[in-house]
């Protein structure tokens, strides 16, 4: 009876051992499942469609780039990002003092707006330079643009050096054309001997500013 006993004892050990090694390839093989769906289609790795900004949001004109207009208090433009735009804060030196300023840009890019803003009963947008050539205005001119170009869609009333920038200001446009100055002639560095009429008409704008 007692060598019974045992032989079960052992029989039914040996069962068990089988069951558990069994249980444990049984999970072995659901783990190597699970890892190769992981593989084929890691977790958090599903990404939403890029959001494609409205072709509307890059269309610059008269006191206004796309979304961001002259006058518009500095809360609407944080709070209101275009689809398809990020915004962030900056620090820019006017006359010696430090300013927070606003970066607007379309995603996974670079270079789009810089929002100054001028503060009194609100802070509200004061000036828009426009850095991205992806901002065109109706006529399809923007940066990258060459300065005979502009000339011929906007009057050019005056050419001038203001805060280091040699820009061509149309007030009619409400829009000044920061040129390339790099590209001028060596022999005509005085900048008081240009005027509207004799810039080289490839000169490129590298920025351009609303006010």
């Amino acid at each position: 009876m007692m060598i019974r006993n045992m032989l079960y004892a052992i029989l039914l050990g040996a069962g068990m051992a089988a069951c558990l090694s069994q249980q444990e390839n049984d999970e072995e093989t659901q783990t190597e499942t699970l890892q190769q769906e992981e593989n084929l289609n890691p977790t958090g790795s599903t990404t939403a469609p890029a959001q494609v900004p409205d072709p509307a949001s890059f269309v610059m004109e008269k006191g206004k780039a796309g979304d961001v207009a002259i006058g518009m208090p500095i809360e609407e433009v944080r709070n209101n990002v275009p689809m398809g735009f990020a915004v962030k804060d900056t620090m820019l030196m006017l006359e010696g003092q430090q300013s927070t300023a606003y970066v607007l840009t379309p995603q996974g890019q670079d270079k789009g707006l810089l929002v100054e803003q001028q503060c009194e009963a609100g802070c509200r947008v004061w000036r828009i330079s426009v850095l991205s050539t992806d901002f065109k205005t109706p006529k399809g001119l923007g940066v990258g643009s060459k300065y005979g170009e502009v000339k011929e869609a906007y009057p050019i009333g005056t050419v001038a050096l203001a805060e280091g920038n040699f820009v061509a200001v149309s007030e009619a446009a409400g829009m000044s054309f920061v040129l390339d100055d790099t590209q001028l002639p060596q022999d005509a560095q005085d900048r008081g001997r240009y005027n509207p009429g004799n810039i080289p008409a490839n000169t490129l704008v590298k920025r351009i500013i609303l006010y």
